[in-house]
């Protein structure tokens, strides 16, 4: 008895390590579509993200488009990341309803007293604004960036408010 759920049990160990190690080594593409600009628009559009960084070192800039009305594993449609010198950049995008995703600036190569700044605004109205400097070196394995997620940034100013309603209650 004990050997045989010993040997269910490393089965399915090997069977997980064969699925893991298949998607990790895959030669097929996944469907995401990779980037290296910001679009000015993905899919049909319909709304306008408008996304203002500035940074005090090169940094990269990226933006997920996910559609979580998909079921999980096919949400995310493309992922762009654009490289970019110090200094202030903006880009608008115009995107669908039901799009959203990750926004994310990340230092390249930081200096102690780097400052990066991000502003969003979803069709003329501020959504949110970050800004952080660093106060300390990184370690080896430690990155300096600002993020925001948006399950639908058309939605994005009504998440950023139910999300300081929960946190004032």
């Amino acid at each position: 008895m004990l050997k045989k759920l010993l040997t269910r049990g490393g089965l399915t160990l090997l069977g997980t390590a064969a699925v893991l190690t298949w998607w990790t080594i895959h030669p097929g593409t996944s469907g995401v579509k990779q980037q290296d600009r910001i679009p000015s628009k993905f899919g049909d559009g319909g709304n306008r993200l408008e996304i203002s960084v500035e940074s005090t070192s090169p940094a990269t800039m990226s933006v997920d488009f996910n559609d979580h009305t998909k079921e999980v594993g096919s949400q995310m449609l493309a992922h762009a990341l654009e490289k970019i010198p110090a200094g202030s950049h903006s880009w608008s995008i115009d995107v669908p309803a039901h799009i959203g995703g990750y926004i994310e600036l990340e230092a390249v190569g930081p200096k102690t007293g780097d400052t990066l700044t991000m502003e969003i605004k979803m069709n003329g109205e501020a959504v949110d604004r970050q800004s952080e400097s660093l106060t300390a070196p990184l370690n080896g394995d430690e990155a300096f960036f600002l993020q925001d997620f948006f399950d639908d940034y058309s939605k994005a100013k009504q998440d950023v408010s139910s999300s300081a309603n929960e946190r004032a209650e």
